[in-house]
This record gives structure tokens, sequence and C-alpha cells, in this order.
């Protein structure tokens, strides 16, 4: 693969977007639930944020029914 570096006027523009559509949130989790929830995204090759956001996306659609 090759690695093309990011503009820094590509920056700033993630940057603004980023501040403009997306709110940050912390997560404190037992340890024991970190260490399945890694295991589980490694194994499947899955980010740990796609995997929270898709879980959230289902309940949020379930429980709205």
């Amino acid at each position: 693969m090759i690695y093309i570096p990011v503009s820094e006027a590509k920056k700033r523009a993630n940057k603004k977007w980023d501040k403009n559509n997306l709110k940050r949130l912390s997560l404190a989790i037992p340890i024991e639930t970190f260490n399945k929830l890694d295991l589980f995204c490694k194994n499947t090759k899955v980010s740990k944020n796609s995997f929270i956001k898709s879980a959230i996306d289902e309940k949020l659609e379930r429980d709205e029914k």
C-alpha cells in the first residue's frame, strides 16, 4: 500500500467537519467487558468504535418500535 500524506488543508477541513458533526463520548466499562470486546473486535477485524456505534444503532432501532 502506498502512503500519501494528508495535506494541512485537508486536516483543517476534516477537523472543521468533525467539530460540526460529531460528539465525543468517554466510556468506562469493566476490564473483563473491555477484554471481551477487544478480543471480539480483533477476531472480526472490526474497530471498537464501529462495534459500539453499531450496537447503539441496533438498540435505538429496536427500542423505537
